[in-house]
């Protein structure tokens, strides 16, 4: 994102891993309701982050599922 506070890049990329691990374990996400507020720039940022996160915790849950 442009012109954007590190801090609030780093908040940005903290939420996005967190509701991506929440919906990894099952929890239901409205992802609309998380990103109501953002602007394109950064809903289109944190739904990519978001995107990126779920498929790493989903494929961490199928793991430790095969492992078990």
């Amino acid at each position: 994102m442009q012109k954007q506070d590190p801090q609030a890049l780093t908040n940005f990329d903290f939420l996005a891993r967190s509701f991506a691990h929440m919906h990894a374990l099952g929890h239901p996400i409205d992802i609309s309701a998380v990103t109501g507020n953002m602007n394109a720039q950064q809903k289109a940022w944190f739904c990519a982050r978001y995107e990126h996160y779920r498929k790493q915790a989903e494929r961490a849950r199928t793991r430790a599922l095969e492992v078990c």
